[in-house]
C-alpha cells in the first residue's frame, strides 16, 4: 500500500472548512501522521491597509496590521480545530501545526504546498462565496489542476449544492466504501494501493472499477476481422471477464491482503458517466482516480474525465499525483 506521513489541510474559514478538518484527521488519525493546517488570506483583505498606507503616509502601519491579521486568522483556526479535535480526535490535541500567509489563494495554497512538501492535501471544492447554486470554484479548480500532489477533494453528499439545496453546513462523512477507478493505465497500481490505504485507514471494504469505453468498442469493432462479424455482446462477455482477472492480479500485487472485503466490476459505456453510476450504485464515499487517463504527455493536465468526475461527483474525490511514475 502506501505510507503517509504528512496531510496538509487548507482552511480558509468558511462553513467547509470543519468538514475539511475532519477529513484530513480522519485519515490521520493511524499511525505517525502529521497534520499542517493552512490558510490564506486573501489579497482584498490585505491590499485596502497597503494602499491607505501608500497614499496617507503614517496613517497605517501596514507590517503592524499584517502581522495582527495572521494572529487573528491564526486564532480563528485554533478555535475551530479545538472544537472538531475535541468533539471527535483528542488525540490531536496540541498535534498540528498552522500555517497563515498573505496572498492570491490558489497561488499561497500552491507556494504551501511546495514549502511544506506534504504527501496529501485535502481542501473543499468551494470557498468562502458558498453559492446557492453549484458553481466550479476557480481556487479549487486551479489547484486541482496544477497541484503535483496527491489531492483530495472534499464534499458533503448530503449538502452537495446540485442534490440539496439549502443553508446546511457540511460535514465530514463516514468512509464506508471506496471505490477505485482503475483504467489499467501505468497509474493503476498506485490507484489501487492509495485507495487501499483509504480503506485500511477508514476500514472501509474497496470497490475497484473498470469502464470498456464507447471508444474503444468502436475501435475493436472497425478493425474486427473478418468485417461484419463483430458481436458486441460475446466481445463484451470476454472483455469483461479478461479485465477481471487483470484487476484480480493488480490488487494482489498492490499488497492489499489486509483489506476484508474487496470488489470487482467492470462495465461498458462513456467511462465517467459508468464511474459516476457505479460510486452512486455502490454507494461510494470516496472516489479514487489516476492524476489522468492513458495520455502519458510529460505535461500535467487535466483529463476531461477525470474533469467530469471531479465537477459532479457529489463524494469526495482523490486525486494522485503526476510524478508517480518515475
Amino acid at each position: 500500500m502506501t505510507d503517509i506521513k504528512t496531510i496538509m489541510a487548507c482552511i480558509d474559514l468558511s462553513d467547509y472548512s470543519p468538514m475539511t478538518l475532519g477529513y484530513a484527521l480522519g485519515l490521520a488519525q493511524q499511525g505517525d501522521t502529521k497534520v499542517a493546517i493552512c490558510s490564506v488570506i486573501p489579497l482584498r483583505e490585505v491590499t485596502p491597509v497597503f494602499m491607505t498606507g501608500t497614499v496617507y503616509l503614517g496613517r497605517e502601519d501596514t507590517e503592524e496590521y499584517l502581522a495582527e491579521l495572521k494572529e487573528n486568522r491564526k486564532a480563528e483556526i485554533n478555535a475551530l480545530i479545538n472544537k472538531v479535535i475535541m468533539e471527535r480526535f483528542p488525540q490531536f490535541s496540541n498535534k498540528t501545526d498552522i500555517h497563515v500567509s498573505t496572498g492570491h489563494p490558489p497561488d499561497g495554497i500552491l507556494n504551501m504546498i511546495e514549502r511544506i512538501d506534504p504527501d496529501l492535501v485535502v481542501m473543499a471544492n468551494k470557498g468562502r462565496s458558498n453559492l446557492s447554486s453549484f458553481m466550479f470554484g476557480s481556487s479549487a479548480e486551479y489547484v486541482f489542476r496544477y497541484c503535483t500532489t496527491p489531492l483530495l477533494s472534499v464534499r458533503d453528499k448530503n449538502v452537495f449544492k446540485r442534490m440539496a439545496p439549502g443553508k446546511s453546513t457540511p460535514e465530514a462523512g463516514m468512509i464506508r466504501t471506496v471505490m477505485a477507478a482503475v483504467d489499467f493505465s501505468p497509474w493503476s497500481p498506485d490507484i489501487l494501493a492509495r485507495a487501499g490505504w483509504v480503506a485500511k485507514i477508514s476500514g472501509a471494504k474497496l470497490h475497484a472499477f473498470n469502464c470498456i469505453s464507447t471508444q474503444e468498442i468502436s475501435w475493436v469493432k472497425s478493425h474486427y476481422i473478418p468485417e461484419n462479424t463483430f458481436d458486441l455482446e460475446q466481445f463484451l462477455l470476454k472483455e469483461k471477464q479478461r479485465r477481471h482477472d487483470l484487476m484480480a492480479e493488480q490488487i494482489k500485487a498492490a499488497g492489499l491482503r489486509d483489506i476484508e472485503e474487496i470488489d470487482i466490476s467492470i462495465d461498458s459505456g462513456v467511462p465517467y458517466e459508468q464511474i459516476l453510476s457505479a460510486s452512486q450504485e455502490i454507494g461510494a464515499d470516496i472516489l479514487v482516480l489516476g492524476p489522468r487517463g492513458r495520455s502519458r504527455s510529460t505535461r500535467f493536465t487535466l483529463g476531461s474525465t477525470i474533469e467530469k468526475i471531479f465537477r459532479h461527483s457529489p463524494v469526495p474525490v482523490l486525486r494522485l499525483g503526476p510524478d508517480i511514475i518515475h
